[in-house]
């Protein structure tokens, strides 16, 4: 393999352990066990496990900010509701275990490797905002960022402690960002 076909056969194993054992078990040692690999090899590729790291949240970072910048794109024309918007985000962030990953890489004290993350959202008010749109899309893209990081991280159990249903939590955020935006009178 090419070095950049490692490094994604790498990323792409990551995913797989991010999804069925979680943030803590993206291991240098545990991606290479899962490739057939030496941890020296991911090593070469990767320098640090804070460099994988890095190339899985960038991945899933893109993914998500394509989907969240697809389904705002419906919305402002007019094809969905925001409640749509809302549940896409939030199903996206829990699906594929972002609110895990970013998460855990703040637990391991390696903001840094968050730097993707950062770029897609910026990324996303860019590609959202019109030049004549005089509403803060920014506020209501951190906003429904945050609820959605929360969302994906103990949503359901909240859920259970109000004895109320997870999707309450998308009707909050439809009124919270609503509210940002204006548009709730």
């Amino acid at each position: 393999m090419s070095p950049e076909e490692s490094r994604a056969a790498a990323v792409a194993a990551a995913r797989e352990l991010l999804r069925s054992e979680g943030a803590a078990a993206v291991t240098l040692k545990a991606v290479a066990g899962r490739m057939g690999r030496t941890h020296a090899a991911l090593l070469h590729h990767f320098g640090s496990v804070d460099e994988l790291h890095a190339a899985l949240a960038n991945e899933i970072a893109q993914e998500v900010a394509d989907s969240i910048a697809g389904s705002i794109g419906r919305y402002q024309a007019g094809k969905v509701k925001l409640r749509k918007v809302v549940e896409e985000m939030f199903t996206a962030f829990r699906e594929q275990h972002f609110g895990e990953l970013i998460a855990w890489v703040v637990l391991q004290r390696r903001r840094e490797a968050l730097k993707p993350v950062e770029h897609a959202i910026a990324g996303v008010i860019t590609q959202i905002t019109q030049p004549e749109d005089d509403r803060p899309l920014d506020r209501a893209t951190m906003g429904l960022v945050l609820l959605a990081i929360g969302d994906a991280l103990v949503g359901d159990e909240i859920a259970r402690a109000c004895d109320l249903p997870h999707e309450v939590a998308h009707e909050i955020a439809v009124k919270q960002i609503l509210a940002v935006l204006g548009e709730l009178r």
